[in-house]
């Protein structure tokens, strides 16, 4: 009976039947985890790059008066950047903010603060401040912000990039100018 059990532990301890099936089993959980952390990181900078140019574009109106010139508000520059952004995104889930310095001046403080907390109407998500638009005149210092929630695919835990309740990402550009010294339109 010894040499008996002795024989299949010695054939269990040399059997190697398997042993690539447990490894992967192993590492296959860490490997995906990478995978998708690596894949929803890709996804959060294209639509930084995406909402950074798309703004950049949009404000450049402004900045030389175009945008006024058509008496545009604040829904159509959301509108503006939201065509610039393509078909990436919902915008219902940008906020954009255009305020002008009343002292002519670059001051901290001009941008409302981005709040960090839930909606209290809505548990879950990130409570999202209304846009802020004001019509700007020639020459006047202003300051364009958008801000993009995004809903993250993948578990807060495994990336690290939520910053926002709900697992939510806010992607923010934001740009600071002088307007050109264009006539006044008549709006």
């Amino acid at each position: 009976m010894r040499l008996q059990i002795r024989d299949w532990i010695r054939r269990y301890k040399n059997n190697r039947d398997g042993a690539t099936a447990i490894e992967f089993a192993i590492l296959a959980l860490p490997f995906m985890a990478l995978l998708f952390s690596i894949i929803e990181l890709a996804v959060v900078f294209f639509l930084s790059s995406t909402l950074s140019h798309a703004m950049n574009e949009t404000a450049r109106d402004i900045r030389t008066g175009e945008f006024q010139a058509t008496c545009g508000g604040a829904t159509e520059f959301k509108d503006a950047v939201c065509d610039n952004m393509g078909t990436l995104g919902n915008c219902n889930n940008m906020r954009i903010d255009v305020v002008s310095s009343p002292t002519g001046r670059f001051e901290p403080g001009l941008l409302p603060p981005t709040p960090t907390t839930e909606d209290p109407s809505n548990p879950g998500e990130p409570q999202k401040n209304p846009d802020v638009y004001m019509s700007t005149s020639a020459r006047s210092v202003v300051v364009v912000r958008a801000q993009y929630y995004h809903q993250l695919a993948f578990p807060g835990q495994f990336t690290r990039l939520s910053n926002q309740p709900g697992n939510n990402r806010v992607i923010t550009a934001s740009t600071a100018f002088r307007n050109e010294p264009f006539p006044d339109g008549g709006c």
